[in-house]
């Protein structure tokens, strides 16, 4: 096959791609173009290495700034504190003005770059090691030489050493975060850490027992990560379990999986204490699917789980989901095995034509028990940003006190978890419900972040009850301490 040239003669053709083999080159030797490909593809790669170094950069610049943020928050902490400056509000246990200003910090950076508050905690710690006593770190991050990921290597394994010790062990792990990937040099540095200081596996375990925990995470197709961070020989012994009682549930005609079987268990056990024949065997044999619009799925489900099914749904003459609070839209099936189960049924009445909740002024200061069902549709998490405990665990808190003429209506209630109500009640972060259901916060230094109502159970809902003082009564109660 003959070299070809690039074409770079006037020609009708819009082809950008267009090449052609002319008898004489006019200049130099013929160009490869397979050659040629190639070097513009490195040269595309090479920029992507240069953005990815820009990108330590910029990460090591944002250390800095978060570290310059908390001194001036605790300055700003001292200069209150000399100036005798008063509470905000009635302190609950444990507040004091470093503590407000840290929390307001915290808020405000969470809500600035859109991460949860722990995600925030977390960043302000290693902001304050890197631009502190990991300064050879920072400078190697600035330069783009590692990555913030395995900067958070480095930080992890040094916390727990004095300042001298932390230099020189710093010193050590660099060289190799510069050549492995994270998971790699997080496996030397472990167990670098474990050989030359021993002393800090038993205080390194003993601090990560604490923060053991369970998690609830939706997935798509109607189904949920449930995972628990545990202690290894807990968590061993724990699925070693699942997995001898699953193995004796084989069977001739069993068509699931151990995987399907072991999951099973787990949520026998779980939901009613035992294993049974694990959940969806009769389905499972019949060659059904598990689970899938199986009464299996409703045996757990408590009232305090909130359920939206529509009526049509409910009756059988329709396929429209149903809804399942923090989780989000369920098969028809599924809705109508958990609403068989259901002890009772809350009625909220709406107008027939623009679905607006019906009836909701309040006049006394307690929420009744249909309003607070409604809040909980509309927000089925904390309105605070990021935060995703359920709604039904939350406080229901008056926008506007109710002590300063605000309504017990839907208009002028959000759920809050206790830690939210606390930031808004004993700190300088500001919240308002918009009509829509949106509530709105702003932060100690003036920036705004809306958070959106996950169910919209009317566009005129709020129609009747407004944020706002309602008519004076002589009768007034007194302001309430906050029980927390």
């Amino acid at each position: 096959m003959s070299d070809l040239y690039l074409d770079t003669s006037p020609s009708d053709s819009t082809d950008p791609t267009s090449f052609r083999a002319p008898p004489d080159p006019p200049h130099g030797p013929p160009l490869n173009v397979g050659v040629a490909m190639r070097d513009t593809l490195a040269g595309i790669l090479d920029t992507m290495t240069d953005v990815d170094r820009v990108a330590g950069g910029v990460a090591a610049a944002r250390a800095t700034l978060i570290e310059s943020a908390r001194l001036m928050s605790e300055a700003l902490a001292a200069q209150q504190a000399s100036d005798g400056a008063q509470p905000l509000g009635r302190e609950p246990k444990g507040w004091n003005s470093d503590v407000r200003l840290r929390r307001e910090l915290v808020f405000d950076i969470a809500v600035r770059l859109r991460i949860p508050e722990r995600t925030a905690e977390n960043l302000i710690g290693e902001s304050a090691m890197l631009a502190g006593s990991l300064t050879r770190t920072h400078a190697a991050l600035a330069d783009g030489q590692i990555s913030y990921r395995h900067a958070q290597v480095i930080i992890d394994v040094t916390a727990g050493l004095d300042p001298e010790t932390r230099t020189g062990f710093e010193a050590e792990l660099l060289p190799a975060a510069r050549e492995l990937t994270v998971a790699k040099f997080a496996e030397f540095a472990r167990r670098l850490l474990e050989t030359q200081h021993p002393e800090q596996m038993g205080r390194r375990h003993r601090d990560a027992v604490q923060q053991r925990t369970v998690s609830l995470d939706p997935q798509r197709d109607g189904m949920s990560l449930l995972s628990a961070l545990l202690p290894a020989e807990t968590a061993a012994a724990a699925h070693d379990r699942l997995t001898r009682v699953a193995m004796g549930l084989a069977a001739p005609d069993e068509k699931r999986t151990l995987a399907q079987r072991r999951a099973d268990v787990l949520a026998d056990l779980l939901i009613d204490g035992d294993t049974g024949s694990g959940s969806g065997s009769t389905e499972a044999r019949s060659g059904e699917s598990a689970w899938a619009g199986s009464g299996a799925a409703a045996r757990g489900i408590r009232p305090q789980v909130l359920v939206t099914i529509p009526v049509l749904t409910l009756l059988g003459h329709a396929g429209i989901p149903g809804h399942l609070n923090g989780y989000g839209p369920i098969s028809p099936d599924t809705a109508r095995q958990l609403t068989l189960k259901a002890p009772s049924f809350a009625r909220v009445l709406t107008d027939p034509v623009t679905s607006a909740v019906l009836d909701f002024d309040r006049s006394t200061y307690s929420i009744p028990a249909d309003l607070r069902a409604v809040i909980t549709l509309q927000h089925e998490t904390c309105a605070a940003p990021g935060c995703n405990r359920p709604a039904h665990q939350c406080d229901i808190d008056h926008t506007i006190d109710y002590a300063l003429g605000g309504t017990t209506s839907l208009a002028n209630l959000a759920p809050l978890s206790r830690d939210h109500h606390n930031l808004k009640h004993h700190s300088g972060i500001g919240i308002d419900k918009n009509p829509d259901g949106s509530v709105r916060w702003t932060t100690a230094t003036g920036f705004s972040t809306t958070v959106r109502p996950t169910s919209i159970i009317g566009d005129d809902m709020l129609r009747r009850g407004t944020p706002g003082t309602r008519p004076e009564r002589e009768d007034a109660p007194e302001p309430e301490e906050f029980p927390f």
